[in-house]
């Protein structure tokens, strides 16, 4: 009696053994894909805080210089801390303005800073008829500020839950205390 229950209990063993092996695979992937993914959610809220902060910010000024674009560009990498934003984001300022002359909006100026990463504004070029977001139309006399912002996400494991690419946001304010029209240089 005492070596069927050794036996018994030594093929209960097997047999956890046997569905342990064929488990883990699939909860390790779940794990690792759940880091992944939080990682992702979390790079997705400070590049959208970039992008805002920066159209807000941008928004409040009367005018504005290429040096203070340079300073408040330079608060994006502090937003994205503790995680690197210099090589791997761009944030992208674009002011737009509808003249009443035109038949179309044009991009009056546009500025590029923040990190080394190299990307084309979605928006356009300066000069040119600008893409406008979510089908906006602009007024005559209305000017815009459009705030782009990419970064390069990158997942820790190849675990197939999250790709590899870029996080693009876009945020759009209209300036409060008169249009920006131009960027000096100073």
């Amino acid at each position: 009696m005492v070596r069927r229950n050794q036996l018994r209990h030594r093929g209960q063993r097997g047999i956890a053994a046997v569905e342990l092996a064929l488990v883990f695979p699939i909860l390790l992937i779940l794990l690792l894909g759940g880091m992944d993914m939080t990682r992702y959610m979390l790079y997705h809220q400070k590049v959208e805080r970039i992008t805002f902060s920066v159209a807000d910010i941008v928004a409040q000024s009367s005018s504005i210089t290429k040096v203070q674009m340079d300073d408040i560009v330079l608060a994006a990498g502090q937003i994205m801390q503790p995680f690197n934003f210099g090589a791997d984001g761009i944030v992208i300022v674009t002011s737009v303005y509808k003249d009443p002359a035109q038949t179309y909006p044009t991009i009056r100026w546009q500025y590029v800073g923040g990190g080394g990463l190299a990307r084309a504004s979605k928006v356009g070029i300066v000069n040119g008829t600008p893409a406008l977001p979510n089908g906006l139309t602009l007024n005559d006399k209305d000017n815009v500020i459009i705030t782009e912002t990419y970064y390069v996400f990158a997942p820790t494991f190849n675990s197939g839950v999250v790709a590899a690419g870029d996080i693009y946001k876009e945020a759009v304010y209209k300036p409060r205390l008169g249009a920006l029209l131009s960027l000096p240089n100073s």
